[in-house]
């Protein structure tokens, strides 16, 4: 009979033998969790990054069919495997023979000399994997191994195979296994050659899974082994070893992301139909720092000058809650560069230590509230010159070890949004002052998922929203009719229609009709380039006139008034032209108003921010019906609410 098919036929019965003697167990699988982090990264037991689940899978039997888990209850997630039939004899080493060095069948060691002791260990095997493990202590240098040699795993050649093993070490130079192919000729003689190698651990570790997936790539291969063991000084342990025909490991990853409270439930079924005891663990995870400043202030006290003042907010921390003894504060001077303390808070001639903190008098609160009142010693703040900003940072830390600083502007200038019309900001909302009361009372509306200092009366708050379409001024343009006027060097129409300036347009006394203010019309003007705006400018009640700008809104720091609706592809600034430390008037704005970023420059004389907006914007809905002519691209639909 030709070699070739001798071998062919030995094959065959080697691999039913196999078959036969695995499918037999009865022993469930066993589903091991490695978690990355591997422990908490956080204070108090909390995470504070997304927690990778890497679930692994052993059976030594059957092999394992399946891993399911669950998050937080919800649906089964199941992982299958195929393949993964057992092939290594005696993987947990429960059988015994008299005969073998080690007293365990199929297992010898690769060499026996006075440096090392083989033994079977009761006390330490991994969990889950019946009561014996092999123990391996090493006083020498060089390698000291188990193996199944004499046992050999059936395979042919170029088979995509994975072998894995829990081991376990203690001060051990480098533990790991090999993976050997076996080839036989006519003769039946065999040979060996290293065709893989795992991982090493050195040091003490726990149980640790190694493996490697390996390709057979020996041209007459009948078989594999794999032989497990230290090189150098050391001890390991060695439990649950598995060689099976295929290339992906018996195990399946998933992360959670999301901040709160979690509990992972999992188990795995084997192929003889086992099924593993529902295990589970929990985490909590907590990325969010302290924020949503608000409900700010500065008191004077009984005594004392008037810039002398105890200055507080409010924070709120809405997963693992607020820490204790971690706030603090500091602040800036018009006599100092930066932000730090005086010696004495209210010393100004005592020593200004720059960068450093002082602690907050804050009434005492419980470890993990979700929020708390932050409240300053009475600090001097050297002079009353309220126009420029006398700013104090709070610092607070949450109970994951998460912290923020919110600088907060005493006295400082403030915006009001009135006219139930939305607050959107494609991005998160953060304010250096707050307003007196709130300041809105329509809808607030970001893409992210904080707000500080800013507030509405109508309790509307959508966070976390997708950004809205975009429409840019060249989308606007081709919306509008063709016919478009051209105004450039010229002043403002009072008629109906649609007009252009190309370039620059600057809103002047003499480019402003004097009857642009009660004259009845509805108009759209495109302004591609910047529009300035150096004059006061209204509408009546009856008209609406909508401009759109390719470039920046300009407003000079005189203006007071400007009634129009205005679009910009890029900044509106409320007063281009201030000069630091220059007081202003509030600017009122009928209309609405859209930009790339809305920079406010303006601030109130003395201490008049205290109950006044510096910038207050009129959202007027007229616009909405009275241009959809010239640039109908939304349907609005009005609903009652009770």
């Amino acid at each position: 009979m030709p070699k070739k098919l001798l071998k062919t036929i030995g094959f065959t019965v080697i691999s039913i033998l196999f078959s036969i003697k695995s499918f037999a167990g009865t022993t469930p699988p066993v589903t091991t969790i490695i978690k990355s982090p591997s422990s908490p990264n956080g204070k108090n037991s909390w995470y504070v990054s997304p927690v990778t689940y890497t679930l692994k899978a052993t059976d030594l039997e059957s092999g394992v069919k399946e891993i399911n888990y669950r998050i937080d209850g919800g649906l089964w997630v199941k992982k299958s495997f195929g393949d993964t039939l057992n092939l290594a004899p005696n993987p947990s080493f429960e059988t015994t023979d008299a005969a073998s060095p080690i007293n365990t069948a199929s297992w010898k060691p690769n060499l026996t000399d006075a440096d090392t002791t083989y033994s079977r260990d009761t006390i330490n095997y991994m969990a889950g994997f019946s009561t014996t493990s092999i123990k391996i202590q090493s006083t020498g240098s060089v390698w000291h191994a188990i193996n199944h040699i004499d046992n050999f795993a059936a395979s042919t050649p170029y088979n995509n195979m994975n072998a894995s093993v829990w081991v376990k070490t203690e001060n051990a130079n480098s533990a790991f296994f090999r993976i050997y192919a076996v080839e036989e000729d006519e003769f039946g003689v065999k040979t060996y050659t290293q065709i893989a190698q795992s991982s090493d651990i050195s040091g003490t570790n726990a149980w640790t899974q190694l493996s490697s997936n390996f390709i057979v790539n020996v041209d007459d291969a009948i078989g594999v082994y794999i032989e497990i063991g230290l090189l150098g000084i050391g001890s390991m342990w060695i439990d649950a070893v598995n060689i099976n025909n295929n290339t992906v490991s018996s195990s399946t990853s998933f992360s959670i992301a999301s901040d709160g409270y979690h509990t992972v439930d999992y188990y795995s079924v084997d192929r003889a139909g086992n099924i593993e005891i529902t295990k589970s663990d929990s985490i909590k995870i907590d990325q969010t720092p302290p924020g949503n400043w608000q409900d700010s202030g500065a008191i004077r006290g009984f005594f004392g000058s008037d810039h002398e003042v105890y200055v507080y907010t409010n924070v709120s921390d809405a997963t693992s809650g607020l820490s204790t003894f971690t706030d603090k504060f500091q602040y800036t001077t018009s006599r100092n560069v930066g932000f730090g303390v005086f010696d004495n808070l209210l010393g100004c001639n005592s020593t200004w230590l720059l960068n450093q903190w002082k602690p907050l008098i804050s009434p005492p609160f419980f470890p993990g509230v979700k929020s708390a009142y932050l409240l300053t010693p009475k600090v001097d703040f050297c002079d009353s010159n309220w126009k420029i900003c006398k700013i104090v940072r709070f610092y607070a830390e949450d109970m994951a070890g998460n912290f923020n600083s919110k600088d907060m502007c005493i006295n400082g200038p403030w915006i009001r949004i009135t006219g139930k019309g939305i607050v959107r900001a494609n991005n998160d909302i953060d304010m250096i002052a707050e307003a007196y009361g709130d300041n809105s009372d329509g809808m607030i509306e970001i893409s992210r998922s904080t707000i500080n200092f800013f507030s509405t009366s109508s309790d509307l708050v959508t966070i976390n929203t997708p950004p809205p379409p975009d429409y840019n001024y060249s989308k606007f343009f081709d919306l509008a009719p063709n016919d478009k006027t051209v105004i450039t060097g010229g002043s403002l129409r009072t008629n109906s229609g649609t007009y252009i300036s190309n370039g620059n347009y600057e809103i002047l006394n003499n480019t402003t009709p004097s009857n642009y203010g009660t004259t009845t019309f509805d108009q759209v003007v495109f302004i591609d380039g910047n529009l300035r705006i150096s004059n006061n400018i209204q509408t009546s009640n009856a008209s609406a006139a909508l401009f759109i700008v390719s470039g920046n809104v300009e407003i000079a720091k005189r203006v007071d008034k400007v009634g129009i609706a205005i679009i910009a592809d890029g900044d509106f600034y409320t007063a281009y032209d201030i000069n630091e430390g220059e007081a202003s008037k509030t600017l009122v704005l009928n209309g609405f108003y859209i930009a790339n970023e809305f920079i406010f420059r303006r601030t109130l004389q003395g201490t008049q921010n205290d109950k006044d907006p510096a910038e207050d914007f009129i959202f007027e809905p007229k616009y909405l019906t009275k241009l959809r002519d010239y640039i109908g691209i939304n349907t609005v639909k009005w609903l009652s609410t009770e």
